[in-house]
């Protein structure tokens, strides 16, 4: 009789116990969720891989906003990215898996943290021909343009790494960033890309296979293209002295889309590259820095007296 109260207080505990148990468990042990990386600062972006069969269901939300999630081939991506003025703090991951064929339901989660980061002030001085580009609406109508042209998240051929530096070789002479008050503040804004120093006419490179999105003359940042790399991934190549590439043309890593120059907005000839993530600008180094062998390019900064913010 002692033996059987022993046995059925056994199955009690242990029927109290296992709800919860099941429930921290994957139902499916191919399932698996990783995230890169997992802490990051204000305006970076990564992403979060999904391991598992196709076809899934699968749902992603990062605190209260939804994550576009896209079957990459060899599992499951789904880019994210925080603004500007993102505080630091955690957020919460959390996947839903529903697969259909066998019904079953399963939930991740995880957690991504954004670091204290401030970006540094920046002036620069424009020539005086230059100043009706500091309109407010001009450029609010060419953020616009760009906003348009980023929107569209598009499942491509596979997920494109590794993305490379479009000038290979070259010095970065501008990082990504400043908050720049433009003659004594008559335009502000972030510098939403790197420079790289070029002269005019030299051949800029694609970072990654994509199919262009845009290729066009705009008043701010002179002839630019922009290539859509799937996923809600975008590079951008501005000030250029020559387009190369039309709208609707596939492009693969280390095509030449371009040729460098100085028109838009600029105190003197460079490249202009910004890799853009759900919409949102990022910093482009950090980006291609996702890689864990890619080797970041030379920097010079103004305090050192090599060059000065250009555009």
């Amino acid at each position: 009789m002692k033996r059987l109260l022993s046995i059925v207080l056994l199955l009690i505990v242990l029927f109290s116990v296992l709800p919860s148990a099941v429930q921290a468990a994957p139902v499916n042990p191919g399932l698996s969720l990783s995230i890169t990386p997992r802490e990051v600062i204000p305006a970076q972006a990564g992403f979060v891989f999904i391991g598992g069969p196709y076809p899934l269901d699968i749902s992603a939300t990062l605190g209260d906003a939804p994550l576009a999630v896209f079957w990459s081939g060899e599992g499951y991506i789904a880019p994210f990215v925080f603004g500007f003025d993102e505080p630091p703090g955690d957020h919460t991951l959390t996947v839903d898996v529903l697969d259909r064929a066998t019904g079953e339901h399963t939930t991740l989660s995880d957690t991504i943290r954004v670091l204290p980061f401030n970006y540094p002030e920046e002036y620069v001085a424009l020539n005086l021909r230059l100043t009706p580009l500091l309109d407010y609406d001009l450029n609010v109508a060419e953020e616009n343009r760009l906003d348009e042209i980023s929107a569209p998240r598009t499942p491509l051929n596979g997920w494109g790494w590794p993305f490379v530096v479009p000038a290979p070789g070259r010095v970065v002479t501008s990082r990504f960033g400043g908050h720049r008050s433009y003659n004594s503040g008559v335009w502000r804004a972030y510098h939403t890309g790197v420079d790289f120093r070029m002269g005019i006419g030299e051949p800029v490179f694609s970072t990654a296979d994509g199919i262009v999105a845009a290729a066009e003359f705009m008043d701010v940042r002179g002839n630019v293209v922009e290539i859509d790399h799937g996923f809600g991934v975008y590079s951008q190549y501005a000030h250029m002295s020559e387009l190369l590439v039309v709208p609707g043309q596939p492009v693969a890593q280390g095509d030449v889309v371009g040729l460098t120059g100085a028109l838009g907005r600029t105190n003197g000839p460079h490249l202009h590259f910004e890799i853009i993530v759900n919409g949102q600008p990022v910093d482009p180094l950090r980006w291609l820095r996702l890689d864990p062998n890619f080797v970041p390019p030379r920097e010079v900064r103004p305090e050192e007296g090599e060059d000065a913010p250009t555009s």
